[in-house]
This record gives C-alpha cells, structure tokens and sequence, in this order.
C-alpha cells in the first residue's frame, strides 16, 4: 500500500505545470483525449437520437405488423383478419394503399393514397392526433392531405383536386402478341375528384410529401377493387420493439394464406444501414483517442529520458520496478481521466445547446446544416445513454494506459548502477 502511494504522490508531482516541453505535452495530451472523447459522444449521441427518432417516426406513421394477402393481390375479408389480430390482445385496421396521380390544373404529382376506417384508424396509424385542421369523418370523394402537400399545390379545406388511378389508366391500352401496344376503343377512364377535407402534419417530410388518406371504399373504387377489400390489414402489437413472437402467433392464427411482416422487416435495409454507420463512427473516431495515446507515449518518453537520475536514485533507495512502472503508468491514467473528464463536459454541452449551434451555423454561413427533405426531421435529434458513455470511458481509459505502458516498462528495467554513471 506504501508503494502504491508513493507512486500516485510522484505521478501528480511529475504532473504540475510547468514552462518546459513535458509540461507542454502533457496538456496536448490532455486535450487530445478530450477532444476524441468529446466527438465520439457527440457523433454517437446523435447517430442513436436519428435511429431513434426515426424508429419513432416510423412507428407514427406504419403499423407494427402489415397483413397481405400472397403476391400482392387484395384482402377480401379484411374483417376476419381483424377478428383474428384482436382475439390474440392486438388492435388491426383495414387499409387500401397504391400510387396515385394528384391533378393540380396542368400539373401530375405522383402521391400514394391510403385508404383507411376513419373510426378505427387511430388504433394502427395516429392520425387524428396529428391532424391539424378539418375533420376525420371522411365521406366519399374526401381526402386528407399534409401540411406539405397543401404548401406545395396551394390547395385548401373544401377545394377539390383529381386523382387518376394509373391500374385504371393500363387498362386503357393493350399489347398485340408483337409486343406492340394499341388503345382499347371501348374503355375510357376518367380521373375522380376528391375533396379535401382535413390537413394533417406527422413532421416526417417523406411520409408528410407523399400520403393522403381516403375513406376505405372511396379508395377502393378508385383502385378497381370490391368495396370492403384492403390491400392490407395493419396491425398494433403491445411491444413493437420486439415484434417477431407476435409475428409468428398471427401467422399461425390466420392459419396460412396470408403474409405477415413486421415494421422492422420491411424497413430491414435502412435500420442495417444505420447500425453499420454507428459502428464504423465509433471505428473512425476512435483514431482521435488514438493518437491522443501516441501523444502520452511520447511525453512519457521525454520524461523518463529526463528523469534518468532521479529513477536511478529512487531504484538506489529501494523502489521496486513495480513501483517504478506503476509512477509512470499512473501519470498515463491521471492524464487519460482528466481528459476523459473533460471531454465528456464538453460533449454533453454540445449535446444540449446542439440544435442554438446549429442555428447559429445556419444564419452566420447561409448554408441549412440539417434538410429536412433529406433527414426528415425538422430538428437535430440526439440521445446520450449510459451504455454509450461506459463504453466511451472504457475505451478512452484503455488507450490511455495502453499508450503509458511501454515508457513505464522501459522506466523500470532502467539499472540504477548504469543510471547514476552517466548521469
């Protein structure tokens, strides 16, 4: 115990400033290892508020589970599918969703429509929470559209817009066995026109840009399906998190002739995407405490070098090399934990005041640091979780000491006869 507290008095004492080169780099090492641990909180911070936010997101605006009938053809008993969601404890909806064009005078915008039960939507897709004027009580011929939509073709409640159907609008030409094609002389569709008749806002940008809601049957008909089919049922599960046991026990429930996917399948690619980018973000930046490691290599060799005497003295006396090394690498951890320290502060900082620099970035340079058409998100999100920071901590703390470990060792093999010689 006497050793190691000789060791911890000798590390701080080595460690008081001073206006020399060893002093110098000690506090470039301190820094480094702040400045590595404070980026890779801040990247990880917000690389796991985007995933999950998005997550969040998503959950908004797609059910937990999606009920299709094989090879993309339509539900026509969407009840018996519901009956057998909610005799499992889950809540289902049926909806009717494919591509439309949305007809603003000469212009053609490609939309997805979703036909949904306006009295039992809300239990799969919250849409009466984020409308934002109008009603949900859709009659036929009414839509909802965003916030987004409405900006874009200055549309408002109670104006009237077309759609077009495009699988009306294939049925209008015809192939030739020639692969030629010809129009169908018999068959002319015409567009339908809707009225609107609330304005939601999810704040997603890709979901607000692209969907608007129809009462079921009023899509149907535009889509040339019976009345009362769906596309689809979406379901709600108690723990969408974990989805795949609740998967499996609608499957065996509907008893085959159905596909089941949860939210996490159909969006498999994108989640794996993010998952890579935080591994390789805490790959990346982990370079940064590297080098920070280097840095205290380096100044305690140029420290050992200069305390050759004074080691060989200490040796003389009777210090172990146990307790030779442990000086050395005690000044490795102190450095390391003060920077740790350091970093962390100026990491969380930076988390909470992220979204005022972000701002500020935006006024002083002119230049949207965070688009929402490309993020989907109108603010810069993030999450620090203690998982994160323990791991941080221990790698920052690892590297450190594994930088001090080989000038300690080279301290203590140092032999006090050689040392006092020639000195």
């Amino acid at each position: 115990m006497s050793d190691l507290n000789a060791s911890i008095f000798l590390a701080l004492r080595y460690l008081r400033p001073r206006l020399n080169a060893p002093s110098l780099i000690n506090i470039l090492s301190t820094l480094g290892v702040a400045l590595g641990v404070g980026l890779l909180i801040i990247v990880i911070a917000v690389m796991t508020g985007f995933t999950d936010e998005f997550k969040s997101k998503l959950l908004n605006t797609m059910a937990h589970l999606h009920v299709q009938a094989p090879g993309g053809g339509h539900v026509s008993n969407p009840s018996n599918v519901v009956k057998a969601a909610e005799g499992l404890g889950f809540k289902a909806s049926p909806v009717a969703s494919r591509n439309v064009l949305m007809q603003c005078k000469d212009r053609l915008l490609p939309k997805l429509m979703i036909g949904i039960d306006p009295s039992g939507v809300d239990a799969v897709i919250p849409v009466g929470s984020y409308l934002r004027h109008g009603t949900m009580e859709l009659k036929r011929n009414q839509i909802l559209i965003s916030e987004q939509i409405a900006s874009e073709t200055g549309l408002w409640l109670g104006d009237k817009v077309l759609l077009h159907s495009p699988s009306k609008l294939t049925k209008m030409v015809e192939y030739d066995a020639e692969g030629r094609f010809r129009p169908v002389a018999d068959k002319v569709y015409l567009p339908s026109e809707f009225e609107v008749a609330g304005i939601y806002s999810f704040d997603k940008y890709d979901f607000d840009s692209a969907v608007v809601f129809a009462e079921l049957d009023s899509a149907d008909e535009l889509f040339d399906i019976p009345w009362g089919s769906a596309t689809a049922v979406y379901v709600t599960i108690p723990d969408p998190m974990n989805p795949e046991s609740a998967r499996r026990a609608l499957e065996d429930a509907l008893g085959g002739g159905f596909q089941v996917f949860s939210w996490k399948q159909i969006n498999s690619q994108f989640l794996g995407v993010l998952a890579v980018e935080k591994t390789m973000m805490y790959f990346l930046l982990i370079f940064v405490v590297v080098v920070a490691a280097f840095s205290i290599s380096v100044s305690l060799i140029t420290f050992v070098m200069r305390k050759i005497r004074e080691i060989g003295l200490l040796k003389a006396m009777g210090a172990s090399d146990l307790m030779i090394a442990a000086v050395f690498t005690m000044k490795g951890v102190v450095v390391g934990l003060i920077g740790t320290l350091a970093g962390t502060v100026f990491g969380i900082s930076a988390i909470a005041w992220r979204n005022d620099l972000m701002f500020a970035l935006r006024r002083l340079t002119g230049i949207e640091i965070f688009p929402r058409k490309f993020y989907f998100f109108s603010e810069l999100p993030a999450a620090v979780k203690m998982d994160d920071l323990l791991l941080i901590w221990a790698l920052s703390m690892l590297l450190c000491v594994a930088g001090s470990l080989i000038p300690s060792v080279a301290a203590a093999l140092i032999q006090p006869a050689k040392a006092l010689k020639y000195e």
